[in-house]
């Protein structure tokens, strides 16, 4: 009797392949699902935690009108002499995520004040003739515009010099792009000489006008080590940073520099931002400081015991019926105050610094995001009280950022849908939908205005991208199948049209977020 015989079953090549497709389609749902739980923008918000003075953390609490978007803030309020202290939220670094008054943050643009008061420091010393021309001071530098050899350093530290924010060269476009879609420091890598440089071959605007120039700023700073015959890292140290005992602050040269105690940087809207550190364009605002150090400052000026403070400070040109300009400083008149101030912003900090000088009263805010604190600063100091925050995102981000999240992932959902089986051209355009897709969520998840859109839509786009390509995978077979099925005639395929379209679309968004 022979035994049971064993045969073999052939499965047939449609089933096996639509096995496999919902094998993988499984895959796609199962990543998806990760995607949706760890990588949805995540915008932060004020935590809870606090240090410092109890009564002035809650006042603090208060002046935020919208704790979404900050993530720590360090304020110091300095009343007649006496200072006093509080830290909020999370500083973003893991070895000491609380926020004192001597944790580290950039301040951006309070050092153009701070340069103001080295070069009126030299000034006074008569180290320096800010009233000097720059072609007497520089007499080896050539000009392409003429009129710019006879602009001052008071012109360039008063932004009346003629010179545009940022110069056109330097790979400027390059660089801005980097720091908005991956983060990165747009200054890195930039020496004094690619100021000079950048200077000596700028068009020159108007000269009288004012107009807020980093490159006009760290063209003062810079002529004046040149002149003086000292790096400006240095004098500044020498001049200003030592003689007021800031002790946490300084200039940071490299990555591997960045102190133990300094906080992480982040958008408002999640996505985090590298440090900036010093380079060629440090006069204007590559430095680091504390609550502390700064509330140091503000006494200082307020006794008149900071160097160069004295004229640093005076009004020297009006911008308006209320507000003045000195050398670096900001003088405004506010419900009958006398207030001096300066803000900074680099990619992911921001501060505010003021001090109203009809009281003797003074505020530091420091953030580790880049949503602005100035009215934060300015209801401190019981000034302008009904003001709402300095819009952080525009009226229409919040609409394009749904846009182009929904816009991710419809494209392939149309393309798979259309057609029960797909002809061989719509494989390329399948593919080129979803390398679009990601890049364009990629780029939403960068750019997206996620205070304003609830994260869940970036997800919604996710989900849409990867329905298109699950029921696309499921749709799709062999040319010919194991049964001879063939395709009829296929429509004449236009890559190259589709994949242009497709990727202006890319940049339109890209263009349109930033």
């Amino acid at each position: 009797m022979l035994g049971p015989q064993w045969v073999r079953v052939k499965r047939c090549p449609v089933q096996e392949r639509r096995a496999q497709c919902l094998l993988l389609s499984l895959c796609l749902v199962a990543m998806a699902a990760t995607a949706w739980l760890v990588c949805l923008p995540q915008p932060p918000r004020l935590g809870k935690a606090t240090t410092g003075d109890p009564a002035l953390a809650a006042r603090v609490r208060a002046a935020v009108s919208d704790a979404d978007g900050f993530r720590g803030l360090s304020v110091a309020v300095v009343d007649r002499g006496r200072t006093a202290f509080a830290g909020l939220g999370d500083s973003g670094n893991r070895e000491h995520p609380a926020v004192g008054e001597s944790t580290v943050f950039e301040v951006g643009s309070i050092g153009k004040p701070m340069t103001g008061m080295l070069l009126s420091s030299l000034a006074d010393k008569r180290r320096l003739d800010i009233g000097k021309p720059l072609g007497d001071l520089l007499p080896r530098t050539y000009f392409s515009d003429p009129a710019l050899a006879s602009v001052t350093l008071t012109d360039l530290l008063t932004h009346r010099s003629g010179l545009g924010p940022m110069p056109a060269g330097l790979d400027t476009t390059r660089r801005d792009l980097e720091l908005r879609l991956l983060g990165r420091d747009p200054y890195h890598g930039l020496t004094e000489q690619d100021v000079f440089s950048a200077a000596a071959n700028a068009p020159l605007g108007a000269p009288g006008n004012y107009v807020y120039s980093n490159l006009g700023v760290a063209l003062a700073g810079q002529t004046a080590a040149r002149v003086v015959g000292a790096p400006y890292e240095e004098l500044l140290q020498e001049e200003v940073i030592g003689p007021l005992g800031m002790k946490n602050t300084g200039v940071v040269q490299r990555a591997e520099d960045i102190p133990r105690r300094s906080a992480s940087g982040m958008k408002g809207s999640g996505p985090a931002m590298d440090h900036w550190t010093a380079s060629g364009f440090t006069p204007a605002g590559d430095v680091w400081s504390t609550s502390s150090d700064l509330a140091l400052l503000l006494r200082a000026i307020s006794t008149g015991a900071a160097p160069g403070a004295v004229n640093s400070t005076r009004p020297l040109h009006a911008l308006g019926p209320t507000d003045h300009v000195g050398l670096g400083w900001n003088i405004s008149r506010a419900e009958g105050r006398d207030v001096l101030w300066h803000n900074g912003e680099t990619g992911g900090f921001t501060s505010f610094v003021a001090l109203d000088r009809t009281t003797d009263r003074g505020v530091v805010v420091l953030s580790n995001t880049d949503k602005p604190v100035d009215s934060i600063g300015r209801r401190l100091l019981g000034i302008d009280e009904g003001a709402g925050d300095r819009s952080y995102e525009t009226s229409w981000g919040g609409p394009l950022t749904v846009l182009f999240s929904l816009g991710a992932g419809l494209p392939a959902l149309w393309t798979a849908a259309r057609r029960r089986q797909p002809e061989r051209h719509c494989r390329t355009r399948m593919a080129v939908d979803v390398l679009c897709g990601i890049c364009m969520l990629a780029v939403t998840w960068r750019l997206g205005a996620w205070l304003a859109v609830p994260p869940g839509t970036w997800g919604v786009g996710l989900v849409l991208l990867t329905a298109g390509t699950w029921l696309f995978l499921l749709r799709l077979r062999d040319t010919e199948d194991a049964a001879g099925v063939t395709e009829g005639p296929q429509r004449p395929a236009r890559p190259v049209p589709f994949v242009a379209g497709r990727a202006a679309v890319l940049a339109a968004a890209v263009v349109t977020l930033i």
